[in-house]
């Protein structure tokens, strides 16, 4: 087993150490977050949507997605935001300070950290089930999040717009737009020609390096010291206690190895960087978002080829 760890602490740790590069990059003051910004949004507008694209596209040559992953991911998140909330409870908080709590104990970094990881330790074989992740998280966990903030709110009625917004924005995302058009395409089972499939391989291999590179840039803006008690309990419901409630609902459902193991290692995840944005917006606990996107994404290094090598995925 230690051999296994190896392997996949090898196999991971050129990711993450692209990660460590962009953060060192900010804090050596070689370039500074308006690079990040630049970056970032060329990452997520166009070289994630093109890989995404390109690997869906593939979507006849693949294993079908069993739905019931949904039920498996979805269930332990609603386990693990409830146990956030009670932490949050345990720490004092108010209504919004406990969603944020509980939003950022299951709300991982699923595209920019997420589909590097999995393509690289699991094979392209995952992509179908992280793909169909990624567009229930973006639909479902921000209008929970609002939904949960307004039903707490002590005045006033619910403003309605607001919970549906971000329903409705959804298939503006980007990421989610290609996902759904490289799995229409794939679904006819025709081939791209050639000169496209060479441009979007081109497009897609800088996707990786650079995606990574930008979490790293990102996280410099978050501090190791800040809420670090409560920054630690995040990231323990995230990373720790997350997939294992994951790897039981998919057992207990009956999923296969390959749906089983992206699921767990989707939920394995550390924080998403939008935790932060979330807790801005709300204006709640944003010292708490930011020690558990630091803290999870570190212990990530371990704690994801651990997983891999628990879920005993193959040399």
């Amino acid at each position: 087993m230690f051999e296994l760890f190896l392997y996949h602490l090898q196999l991971c740790l050129p990711l993450f150490l692209l990660v460590i590069l962009g953060w060192g990059l900010i804090v050596g003051k070689l370039f500074d977050q308006s690079v990040t910004r630049v970056l970032s949004g060329f990452t997520f507008r166009f070289l994630m949507p093109a890989l995404l694209f390109s690997l869906m596209s593939k979507l006849s040559e693949m294993p079908p997605v069993d739905w019931r992953v949904l039920i498996a991911f979805f269930g332990s998140c609603v386990i693990i935001y409830c146990l956030g909330r009670t932490a949050g409870r345990f720490f004092g908080l108010d209504n919004t300070g406990k969603t944020i709590f509980g939003m950022a104990a299951i709300f991982g970094n699923n595209v920019q950290l997420g589909v590097p990881i999995l393509k690289v330790s699991l094979g392209d074989e995952a992509m179908p089930t992280i793909s169909l992740l990624i567009i229930f998280s973006v639909l479902l966990l921000w209008t929970t999040a609002i939904a949960s903030v307004e039903l707490g709110k002590a005045e006033g009625k619910l403003d309605w717009k607001r919970i549906g917004r971000p329903m409705l924005k959804v298939f503006k995302n980007p990421v989610v737009l290609a996902i759904i058009a490289g799995s229409a395409w794939g679904l006819t089972g025709w081939q791209l020609p050639d000169f496209v499939e060479r441009t979007l391989g081109y497009v897609s291999s800088a996707t990786t390096p650079i995606a990574l590179i930008v979490v790293g840039m990102g996280l410099a803006q978050h501090r190791f010291t800040s809420a670090l008690p409560r920054g630690l309990t995040i990231s323990t419901l995230k990373i720790v206690i997350h997939p294992i409630i994951v790897f039981c609902l998919a057992k207990l459902i009956g999923l296969d190895e390959i749906t089983t193991n992206a699921c767990v290692l989707t939920a394995s995840l550390p924080v998403a960087i939008n935790v932060y944005l979330m807790a801005s917006e709300f204006r709640s606990e944003e010292g708490s978002a930011s020690n558990a996107i630091f803290v999870s994404t570190m212990l990530s290094a371990l704690l994801i080829p651990l997983t891999l090598t628990l879920l005993g995925v193959s040399l």
